[in-house]
């Protein structure tokens, strides 16, 4: 059979090199995904000590230099934490364990923060037909971010859409700094509320060593996308950002990750319930 002066090219040979052509691309994508998770993941880390020592040295300045009250800023660092505290009561008035509700609260953050890279869709001014349509509006709203956008590498990029992907995939190095922050401030005022640094390192030490590095790599699945895409973002070219979005979404190992949160968020709230205060009794 011809075909304008030539044979019908084979649809199998065609459809085989389109297959082909497919998964490499996906090998490719899947071959990233991995070493951006961990990559990601190591830079949150990295956040929280530096922003931990921060909040340290600048707890110990207002005291020493500024002469606030240690109590003052105690309060301030744990101002978030306060909002939980009425929940807690509750749980434990219905014999709730208090791992189980430390859990909850913890798992609650750490899977809103994960789901950060898979509501960053609604970004996509190309999308913005699909259901729900009022939220996609809203979210892919034309108005000139006035103070995010003086975040690290955010004022270079010209299209507004992708500029608001570059920050709410910036959302967990956001939330790693203020943890850090807080719990430097909380450590420098309870060395002076305590009379001991030991004793305030301890009281965070035995499950922040579980409970950082699970919260950090739920934060690394939205971070890791904001590491693929921070260079083109910068580019303006939105089409193809969005479509480099979603292919790396969809090979992340996410129920591998979200078992791995899971497990070690339980594990922290189980040692902060009960482990961390016999140490404390201890001494």
């Amino acid at each position: 059979m011809s075909w304008a002066g030539g044979s019908l090219p084979d649809t199998r040979a065609c459809f085989c090199l389109i297959k082909a052509k497919d998964e490499n691309a996906n090998k490719w994508v899947m071959k990233t995904t991995s070493p951006l998770l961990f990559a990601a993941w190591k830079k949150l880390i990295g956040a929280y000590v530096g922003s931990s020592a921060i909040g340290f040295c600048a707890g110990v300045l207002l005291v020493k230099i500024g002469h606030i009250e240690p109590e003052r800023i105690f309060e301030v660092s744990t101002k978030r934490l306060s909002y939980a505290l009425p929940v807690f009561d509750m749980g434990s008035q219905h014999g709730i364990d208090m791992g189980a509700l430390l859990f909850a609260w913890n798992a609650v953050g750490a899977l809103t923060t994960l789901s950060f890279v898979y509501t960053a869709a609604l970004l996509n001014p190309y999308r913005l037909g699909l259901s729900p349509k009022g939220v996609r509006t809203i979210f892919c709203g034309k108005t000139r971010m006035k103070l995010l956008c003086y975040l690290p590498g955010c004022a270079k990029i010209e299209e507004e859409s992708l500029r608001r992907l570059y920050v709410w995939l910036m959302v967990p190095l956001l939330g790693m700094i203020l943890l850090g922050i807080e719990c430097g401030l909380q450590v420098s005022t309870a060395t002076y509320l305590f009379g001991s640094f030991s004793l305030a390192i301890i009281s965070l030490l035995p499950h922040g060593l579980i409970e950082i590095p699970a919260l950090a790599l739920a934060g690394a699945v939205t971070y890791s996308a904001h590491l693929l895409v921070n260079v083109q973002a910068r580019s303006n070219t939105t089409r193809a950002v969005f479509q480099q979005l979603a292919a790396h979404r969809n090979t992340l190992p996410i129920m591998k990750v979200v078992m791995s949160v899971i497990g070690g968020l339980f594990l922290a709230g189980w040692v902060e319930a009960h482990v961390t205060p016999r140490i404390m009794a201890s001494l």
